[in-house]
């Protein structure tokens, strides 16, 4: 028999998508390479991030041929697996405060990684079949349970910013499933009540006037009572346990939003690393200082410079025209990816489509923000660009995904 040629299997390739991924991830290489060539100890990982590069392209290759009854097999022992990886991780060692990683040998790998793809491909098998009762508690209260889980064992690691990408996953499957915008943003009030208190120091006057809004635009929605009496015991429950649960995060965590608040108020502590990124992208100017020549980069000024913090490197030393490039990339790798959903004639396409979008679109809108000084720091990686082999993997299968769903846009 024989087999498909590469040209075949690639057939209907969304080409814009696909280059567009592959211009950031060849752009993150060069980034990396200047932001740590001149460090001893950190010289390797742009070779590192290049041979990652290579497996990323090999799982996106099959991330985009696998049928779709595939993707439905491994969906739920893909999910058992990253939550058992997820419990491994806990009891293994501590690198920078935190248990993220699970080594072998000198490569370290997140599962928190692969609960991401993990978590899509199951929700979407899930809201699929459940695509006519989506309004109902059952159905609703599942979808929590399924990034419930996840969420937990990897804010136990801690790590916030990536427990919020699960969040972010549900929210937009949720939407692609159906649920209207009206409703997914009274779901998501108890977070935004959560955040008032803590910037209102917790002031029970303006947690009353959200409250007294929130039950206004309930009266005129009018969605299901079952709605309305769980947002009522919910927000109830977070005016109760908001400053509890604000004493019981780690102190760094407090710190970040408190330096997201007011940086200068530990200028050379916590806000530290805000204000040398928005001093780095302010000396960038129009065109920038040059590769391998931004002072903050080159002289270190810049805490996790060719991590999370990558960004400011290419304002620095490409400027605002080389970072207005790269977020057209990210523009454009972003609305291909809603077309892909949108022009899905299968719901389950779709809601794949959905959740890769959503996880992409958290990471640049929080990783981008955090560097400008317009969102917490939280330490959420740039997709394709931040160093780190799990992560471009994970964006590599994401875009993969994206690339199968576009192939397979006229099936039902």
């Amino acid at each position: 028999m024989n087999r498909p040629s590469l040209s075949a299997l690639f057939d209907g390739i969304d080409r814009p998508l696909l280059a567009a991924a592959l211009l950031l991830a060849v752009t993150g290489i060069i980034m990396i390479f200047s932001a740590t060539h001149s460090s001893e100890h950190l010289a390797s990982q742009y070779a590192m991030q290049t041979a990652w590069l290579g497996v990323g392209l090999a799982a996106l290759y099959l991330a985009a041929i696998l049928p779709p009854r595939v993707l439905q097999g491994i969906a739920i022992p893909a999910y058992a697996v990253a939550l058992l990886l997820l419990i491994v991780v806990l009891a293994t060692g501590v690198v920078k405060g935190s248990s993220r990683w699970i080594r072998l040998g000198p490569i370290g790998f997140q599962p928190s990684e692969l609960a991401k793809i993990a978590v899509i491909l199951v929700l979407a098998q899930f809201l699929e079949r459940n695509r006519r009762n989506l309004s109902k508690p059952r159905v609703l209260l599942t979808a929590f349970a399924i990034i419930a889980a996840p969420m937990l064992l990897i804010l136990k690691q801690p790590d916030l910013g990536t427990s919020l990408v699960f969040g972010a996953i549900l929210c937009g499957m949720l939407f692609w499933a159906g649920l209207s915008l009206i409703e997914l943003c009274l779901i998501v009030s108890p977070v935004v009540a959560i955040l008032i208190s803590i910037m209102s120091d917790f002031n029970w006057i303006v947690w009353a006037c959200f409250i007294a809004v929130l039950f206004g635009t309930l009266y005129l929605v009018r969605p299901p009572r079952w709605m309305i009496v769980s947002l009522f015991v919910i927000h109830i429950g977070v005016g109760v346990s908001a400053e509890p649960l604000w004493n019981s995060l780690h102190d760094y965590q407090r710190q970040r939003v408190v330096t997201f608040l007011d940086p200068e108020a530990d200028a050379l502590g916590a806000g530290y690393q805000v204000i040398q990124s928005q001093i780095a992208i302010g000396s960038g100017g129009l065109w920038g200082q040059g590769l391998l020549e931004g002072s903050q980069t080159q002289h270190s000024f810049l805490p996790e410079q060719h991590t999370d913090f990558i960004f400011a490197v290419v304002g620095e030393e490409l400027g605002f025209i080389g970072a207005l490039t790269l977020l057209g990339l990210y523009f454009l790798l972003v609305m291909r990816g809603i077309k892909v959903a949108a022009g899905a004639k299968s719901r389950y396409h779709a809601l794949i489509a959905g959740g890769c979008v959503s996880a992409l679109c958290f990471h640049i809108v929080m990783n981008i923000g955090m560097t400008l000084g317009l969102l917490p720091v939280a330490g959420v990686p740039l997709p394709f660009l931040s160093y780190g082999g799990s992560f471009l993997l994970t964006s590599m299968i994401l875009c993969g995904l994206l690339l199968n769903m576009w192939r397979r846009r006229f099936e039902y």
